[in-house]
């Protein structure tokens, strides 16, 4: 901790290596000024034994589930550096954080959400996002979201649908992007999973990516 530098800001606390190599943003809670929604990944059976049918669907539920979470965001590394930096410079970040966090608890609460942007072809377009939020919104997101930042998604929100989505009905391209990162977000992923952050159970809901959680022990 000694070593890092630790600029605090409106927008949370922003954690760099002093080699400048590394940093990322610290945020105390999560939607309080503004809801952050994410689907939740569930799932649904549907069995008749007259039939032998047994099925398992998986669902999204759109939500703000994380609302008042904290949230590690604007994780940003030095250009050049191999996939093995990038999740050793992130890691040493990430464990900052954990470690502010526990110091803090009445300013952080007791969990922490970080989203990945979610997979790509190489055309750089989102499968689920083809699949869902573009039958809802004819913009560009990439557009949208340099426009308005992190409140872009919240926006999107309000044009999707509240009831439950089956994943299936959206094809079998975005089903197998769901809650999977984009392959430039890899060396990012295996530092949260090293870190103690969980499989995910929610969503971005531009894109699908993964939305990993990790709770302090105690």
């Amino acid at each position: 901790m000694s070593d890092l530098r630790i600029d605090t800001t409106a927008d949370g606390h922003r954690l760099a290596l002093p080699d400048g190599s590394a940093s990322l943003r610290l945020v105390p809670r999560l939607g309080l000024a503004l809801p952050r929604y994410h689907f939740h990944i569930g799932r649904v059976v549907h069995a008749a034994q007259e039939l032998a049918l047994f099925r398992v669907q998986t669902t999204l539920l759109l939500g703000n589930d994380h609302t008042g979470q904290a949230e590690l965001a604007d994780l940003q590394l030095a250009p050049g550096l191999g996939a093995a930096q990038q999740t050793a410079a992130l890691g040493a970040l990430i464990a900052a954080a954990q470690a502010l966090m526990q110091q803090h608890p009445q300013d952080f609460g007791d969990a922490l959400v970080a989203e990945l942007p979610g997979w790509r072809d190489a055309a750089g377009a989102s499968p689920f996002w083809q699949a869902l939020g573009a039958r809802f919104y004819a913009g560009d997101p990439a557009e949208a979201q340099a426009r308005l930042g992190a409140a872009w998604r919240s926006h999107l929100a309000a044009l999707l649908p509240r009831q439950t989505i089956y994943l299936s009905f959206l094809g079998a391209a975005a089903e197998a992007s769901l809650a999977r990162a984009d392959d430039r977000a890899l060396p990012a992923l295996a530092a949260l999973r090293a870190a103690g952050f969980q499989r995910p159970v929610h969503a971005r809901i531009d894109d699908g990516g993964p939305v990993l959680v990790w709770r302090a022990p105690g």
